[in-house]
């Protein structure tokens, strides 16, 4: 206890080493870049390859039974 009673403490932290922190992995902003931007040309490139997209087929095909006039 300091002299009014009060108590006070002290610590200290020491960085890890580098080479075991994924944070501090000397990637440079624009190879992170390049990387997202790759990524995204894959992902549009197999919407590009797809022949159909039955969620949307289902979606369009219910839109259009509901505006059907019923012929009963």
């Amino acid at each position: 206890m300091s002299k009014k009673g009060t108590w006070s403490y002290d610590w200290s932290w020491t960085q890890p080493y580098v080479a075991m922190n994924e944070f501090y992995i000397n990637d440079s902003k624009e190879q992170k870049i390049q990387d997202e931007l790759a990524l995204l040309d894959s992902i549009d490139e197999k919407v590009q390859n797809q022949l159909t997209y039955p969620e949307a087929q289902c979606i369009i095909a219910d839109i259009m039974m509901k505006r059907k006039p019923n012929n009963d």
